[in-house]
């Protein structure tokens, strides 16, 4: 008999559940499915992308053992490339911003990596891509890296084509590098054309404002104030990236803090899916979108990332309290 060797844990990445939160809603809406990213070894979707862009620049020579690897992120990026990096031999810089939370600061500093956080009057983005210019280090510029969607068209569009039986009629995701949405739904589309692609926007970034007054207007110099603050990390932003592809949106529809964060607690409580902000926003546009169907569609989101990135803020009543949400 043949023993079954085992997988070491960085293999793991990818192949997530799908699961069905038709608790969260109506008798008669549209099937409501969740794939669950958090179930990656990093706790979270950037696992993927992760693997991915090292796999491709190492294949390329662009880096090689011990070279110094710096990753803007707002956390979850960060996370997966101080893990993935310290497993493959690299020097790992992260650039986030105040925002993150202290689980992601944290996770980052017990995999050895170093964590910069710049001042609310600097762009970590630009921090970063500066840092590395400097230094001669390799910037993942996750924001603007084309192997960031390819990375989704590749390996998470397709199992959700497979999971639900190519069945799908509407695909519900946020973003901030929009790598996701946009990889997933080309995949999607190219297999049935007819799927609907929402990007759910928390409601102080400004992606709403330039897909309809910029690229619906076909108005090439549009230009939004830099957006206002919110609590949701890991979504929205104040322009779009060189990874976001409007082509493939076909409605925006834009979530409020306290709606997304009212949702993961709904899902805690109905499902037992403790999920970061990110994840509530998906899952209540979702929502809305479901129940504005009928039972023959089906409607798939992404549990982006954990709940454990996030007790200090979105689970921690005092915290709440502090921003007005009460539970």
């Amino acid at each position: 008999m043949n023993e079954t060797k085992p997988a070491k844990f960085s293999q793991l990445i990818g192949n997530t559940p799908l699961v069905n939160l038709g608790n969260l809603v109506n008798k008669n809406s549209a099937k409501l499915y969740a794939k669950c990213e958090f179930l990656n070894p990093g706790c979270s979707m950037k696992d993927r992308i992760a693997e991915y862009i090292l796999s491709q620049v190492q294949m390329t020579g662009k880096i090689k053992k011990g070279d110094t690897i710096v990753c803007a992120s707002s956390g979850n990026t960060g996370c997966s490339f101080a893990m993935l990096g310290s497993i493959k031999g690299y020097s790992i810089i992260v650039v986030t911003s105040k925002k993150c939370s202290i689980e992601k600061q944290n996770h980052i500093r017990a995999l050895k990596a170093k964590l910069i956080i710049v001042d609310d009057k600097s762009d970590y983005m630009e921090y970063a891509q500066r840092l590395a210019n400097e230094n001669g280090y390799f910037a993942v510029d996750q924001y603007n890296n084309p192997y960031n969607p390819e990375t989704y068209y590749k390996t998470l569009g397709p199992e959700i084509w497979k999971q639900t039986n190519g069945k799908i009629t509407h695909f519900v995701m946020t973003g901030s590098t929009f790598g996701c949405i946009t990889g997933t739904a080309k995949f999607l589309k190219e297999k049935n054309p007819k799927i609907k692609v929402i990007l759910a926007d928390p409601l102080h970034s400004n992606i709403y404002d330039y897909y309809y007054n910029g690229y619906k207007k076909n108005n090439h110099t549009y230009s939004a104030d830099k957006n206002k603050s919110y609590i949701i990390e890991g979504a929205g932003k104040y322009k779009p990236t060189k990874c976001l592809d409007f082509s493939i949106v076909d409605r925006v529809v834009k979530i409020s803090d306290r709606d997304a964060i009212l949702c993961c607690h709904e899902l805690l409580q109905k499902e037992g899916l403790l999920v970061g902000g990110s994840s509530g926003l998906n899952v209540f546009a979702a929502k809305i979108t479901a129940d504005r169907l009928t039972p023959s569609d089906v409607v798939v989101t992404i549990l982006c990332d954990s709940g454990i990135k996030y007790l200090s803020k979105i689970y921690d009543r005092e915290f709440l309290s502090q921003n007005n949400i009460n539970l």
